[in-house]
């Protein structure tokens, strides 16, 4: 490359990461920087093309910016560090099957509001630096507050939940995770005390222990349950441990409609199927309709085409929203279709909302059982 094609080449890949920066500020979301090595054999061109077009496709063609040498930055929007490590994980993993090439050095942190360019660039490149002089931690991770080699040190647990004392703390009943933003009111020597809402306290009864999920710290902590205070909405826990993996990662929490929720799936402005929701999460929905119908799809061999899929939820106001969407048939279960979705931002919104009030509704009927 001539001079000028590296001036080029620099100027915009700037731009695109100021971009980065922006966008999160302008839309209050989260964003993660990710720093990875991966060495170039020209030998091996080809195979490395497809280790590249392997990650595009995986994190849902995230954009991947080349520093230089064998360096690579990613900047993964509306996921939360816990998430983000935990897929870069499941995407090394992959390739090392798929491709047996190891990835082994890698950088993680998240964006602060604090954050300019150069303190994100600066601190992901320093937990990559990290994660090469590590033997156990080939994926080195933090926030701007916590670092990962101080994960054994509970006294910065402790700081971190006396300047930012509300969390959340996740149980889990009939498989659905229950949370709720508590607040600590005491940490010390490896034991912390939290308030709680009320109406939180019988499901609380249910569990040994809880997952607690902080902005500030990239890895979920499990707490025993040591006693429950339920006239002060009281909970105290002990046995802290740093999971960097638990259920609270799971994706496409899926629940139960309160109530029986209609459905239609058009193709080509014409009403094809009218249903029910049997289950919704933010990505999918299980659709119920009569086996008639779905021998129709399978004869007109409609797998792999677009519908239109058109259903009502309540928000937490009780309003109804109507919300029209994209969705492909993901698979098919007798008289039941998994469909994956495509909801709007806004439409996402709602649908979160409304699987909030059942996990909300989950909480009345524990209390129900009390």
């Amino acid at each position: 490359m001539t001079n000028q094609s590296i001036i080029i080449s620099n100027i915009v890949n700037q731009a695109f990461i100021h971009s980065q920066i922006q966008r999160s500020k302008d839309f209050s979301t989260p964003l993660c920087a990710v720093k990875f090595e991966l060495r170039f054999h020209p030998k091996e061109g080809a195979k490395f093309q497809e280790i590249f077009s392997f990650i595009y496709s995986y994190l849902n063609f995230t954009p991947i910016v080349y520093e230089g040498g064998n360096s690579y930055l990613l900047f993964i929007h509306e996921s939360k560090i816990h998430t983000v490590v935990s897929t870069i994980k499941n995407m090394l993993t992959s390739i090392k099957i798929k491709y047996g090439v190891d990835i082994d050095n890698v950088g993680v942190t998240n964006y602060d509001q604090e954050d300019d360019v150069t303190s994100l660039l600066e601190r992901v490149h320093r937990f990559l630096m990290k994660a090469k002089l590590s033997k156990k931690n080939h994926i080195y991770y933090g926030t701007r507050y916590f670092d990962y080699s101080h994960n054994g040190d509970f006294e910065n647990i402790s700081q971190i939940f006396q300047e930012s004392p509300t969390l959340t703390v996740y149980g889990f009943y009939k498989e659905i995770p229950l949370s709720n933003k508590v607040e600590v009111v005491e940490s010390k020597m490896g034991y912390a005390k939290i308030r709680s809402p009320k109406e939180y306290l019988p499901f609380m009864k249910k569990q040994e222990f809880v997952y607690l999920e902080h902005s500030k710290i990239p890895d979920i902590l499990r707490a025993d349950i040591m006693h429950i205070d339920h006239q002060n909405g009281l909970i105290e826990l002990s046995n802290f441990k740093f999971l960097d993996n638990s259920p609270v990662h799971r994706k496409n929490i899926r629940v139960t409609p309160h109530r029986p929720i209609k459905a239609t799936l058009e193709i080509e402005d014409e009403i094809f199927i009218e249903g029910l929701v049997a289950d919704i999460s933010k990505n999918s929905i299980l659709f119920t309709t009569q086996l008639n119908k779905i021998e129709e799809i399978q004869v007109k061999g409609l797998h792999a085409k677009t519908f239109k899929l058109e259903f009502a939820v309540q928000d937490m106001e009780n309003m109804v929203r109507q919300l029209t969407m994209n969705a492909m048939i993901y698979k098919i279960y007798g008289n039941q279709i998994v469909l994956n979705i495509y909801p709007t931002l806004e439409a996402q919104n709602y649908i979160m909302e409304y699987i909030t009030m059942c996990q909300n509704l989950l909480l009345l009927e524990i209390k129900g059982e009390a």
